[in-house]
């Protein structure tokens, strides 16, 4: 009974983050964009969940209304990233004035690149798996 309430939970809360990324991910898809200037770039701190990955460094300035902005956030979803290699490109072949997306109603919040969709699918189907795989806990 343990094993099936455990995979439910799993699967429960898969599904919770799925919808959690996928609202941010829409709701910052049709944010305007501005031109940004670089003022660091390149491989921030490893990543707290799995230590080979890397989170993204990029440290920038932008302008909307006359006020100046300086943030770091560079994925949509804060706290992604990938491996040293694959950042390393990333923030690389980043252009530089950069468009930065902000947020109309507060634009001190900005962000670099959209995440992609990808992760919300691999999280609905590993949540939608493990709920369905549940019952064969109680059969076992």
């Amino acid at each position: 009974m343990a094993l099936f309430l455990l995979t439910l939970f799993f699967g429960a809360t898969a599904l919770w983050f799925a919808r959690r990324v996928h609202t941010e991910i829409r709701t910052g898809r049709d944010w305007p964009t501005v031109p940004g200037t670089i003022l660091e770039r390149g491989i921030g701190e490893p990543m707290k969940a799995h230590g080979r990955m890397f989170l993204p460094h990029v440290k920038y300035t932008y302008s909307v209304g006359g006020a100046v902005h300086t943030n770091d956030q560079v994925y949509q979803v804060r706290n992604s990233g990938g491996y040293p290699t694959r950042i390393r490109k990333l923030v690389d072949s980043l252009p530089n004035p950069v468009p930065v997306h902000y947020d109309p109603n507060d634009p001190s919040r900005s962000y670099l690149v959209a995440n992609p969709t990808s992760i919300v699918w691999i999280l609905v189907i590993f949540g939608v798996g493990a709920i369905l795989f549940a019952p064969v806990h109680l059969f076992s």
